[in-house]
């Protein structure tokens, strides 16, 4: 007995990953404001080589409350559109929507937790020798829908195990015990939200493997009614002859030959030595002086190049895209060999703008081919790669290519080849 595996829908709807992909264009152009130095905040006390007073300049002070306003609106946006954008997969139309009871407990939650944020912030900006910096209304809001963000997740996530009341307990640990802390620690709100929607999208992905297994349980039943003659009266799945207690939706499976699983685990090895090697050379050169800023990163960036190749192998779209693959390795290299070569800023700046062009287009190819993507989504995940390149690979001098290489080589080592 064969089963079809069905086209899978969607596993967000749309609205939501334009609205998220928003909340990034605007966190990362706050980011590149921040690089840039385009907001810098005055001292309210004045002059550092004045003569000295611990008097606010109330003038000054003024003028750097009103940058910081300004300094973290993409900030304040970013975090906004993320939890509209959460709140709208929440309330989802569909096989797994919140009923009434776990619904009702993410929204009391939600606003618990932002109650407990505003409480927080009170006493630790206006209770006695508790400086914080800056924090207006704009600042006290974001960090309230943050937490209120990760409550509800957190009792989205966890409701098929856990009784109401132990949910409402773990979704304040989530929010006003570890995401509040956080942010007052440091951690900027938009990468608290951005736990938040991973959250989400961890509960969604469940519910549509969910859904899937249900699906292909009905259909076996349906089958098995068909052929026994019942009448269409279906028995349930699991006492079918011959089938396990709870039988899974079969898996799209395409040939896999030893020689493809090979090449795409040796290419994952290359890119994680290369990032290392570099990393471990850069350290040792920049101490001995013989580095400056701009020539580690270039080094361990060549670790992008066999990385790419891999992940086009493993989405099966290497032979197809061969020229073009061909074409971004070589920016790369280019780019790499320019920062090398002549280190200075222009270059510099230069070098990583073409190698973000070059990771987004190929990653946008890439995505096209494998699973055939709308227009509108390739153009948003090439601006995502290329957000990634410049806003976190950069930062980690690529240390984080070395971590993706080693989890697309344990994808590469699961796959087992068959003709």
């Amino acid at each position: 007995m064969t089963h079809p595996t069905p086209a899978r829908p969607p596993l967000l709807p749309t609205p939501v990953v334009v609205l998220w992909f928003a909340a990034l264009v605007s966190w990362a152009s706050g980011r590149a404001l921040a690089i840039l130095g385009a907001f810098a905040l005055p001292s309210p006390y004045g002059a550092p080589d004045t003569s000295a007073t611990d008097a606010v300049d109330a003038q000054l002070l003024a003028q750097a409350q009103q940058l910081a306003a300004l300094q973290s609106l993409p900030t304040t946006i970013a975090v906004v559109l993320g939890a509209i954008g959460l709140g709208m997969l929440y309330n989802r139309r569909g096989f797994d929507q919140l009923t009434r009871t776990p619904a009702v407990s993410a929204i009391v939650m939600a606003i618990a937790s932002a109650l407990a944020a505003i409480g927080v912030l009170a006493l630790l900006t206006i209770g006695p020798e508790r400086p914080l910096g800056i924090v207006d209304v704009q600042v006290g809001a974001v960090v309230a829908i943050t937490t209120a963000a990760a409550s509800a997740s957190a009792v989205v996530l966890i409701r098929p195990y856990v009784d109401p009341m132990v949910a409402h307990v773990w979704a304040g640990i989530a929010g006003a015990g570890l995401a509040l802390p956080f942010m007052i620690a440091g951690i900027s709100p938009a990468l608290v939200m951005a736990g938040a929607i991973g959250l989400g999208i961890v509960d969604r992905v469940r519910g549509a493997r969910f859904e899937r297994e249900v699906a292909f349980r009905k259909q076996l039943e349906a089958e098995y009614a068909a052929e026994h003659g019942d009448g269409g009266r279906g028995i349930g799945v699991s006492g079918l002859p011959g089938m396990p207690p709870l039988p899974r939706a079969p898996r799209p499976q395409r040939p896999w030959s030893p020689g493809e699983r090979s090449l795409s685990i040796w290419l994952g090895v290359v890119a994680a030595l290369v990032v290392t090697l570099a990393w471990t050379a850069g350290s040792a050169a920049a101490e001995a002086g013989l580095l400056v800023p701009g020539q580690g990163f270039a080094l361990a960036s060549l670790g992008a190049v066999p990385l790419l190749v891999q992940v086009a192998v493993l989405a099966r779209v290497a032979t197809p895209l061969r020229e073009a693959l061909a074409v971004a390795s070589g920016l790369l290299i280019a780019a790499s060999v320019a920062m090398i070569t002549t280190p200075i800023p222009v270059v510099v700046a230069s070098a990583i703008a073409l190698q973000s062009l070059a990771i987004a287009i190929i990653s946008g190819l890439i995505a096209r081919r494998a699973t055939e993507m709308r227009l509108g989504t390739v153009i948003m995940l090439a601006v995502t790669a290329a957000i990634v390149w410049g806003l976190v690979v950069l930062p980690s001098g690529a240390l984080v290519l070395a971590f993706v290489a080693v989890v697309t080589t344990i994808l590469a080592l699961r796959r087992k080849a068959r003709p």
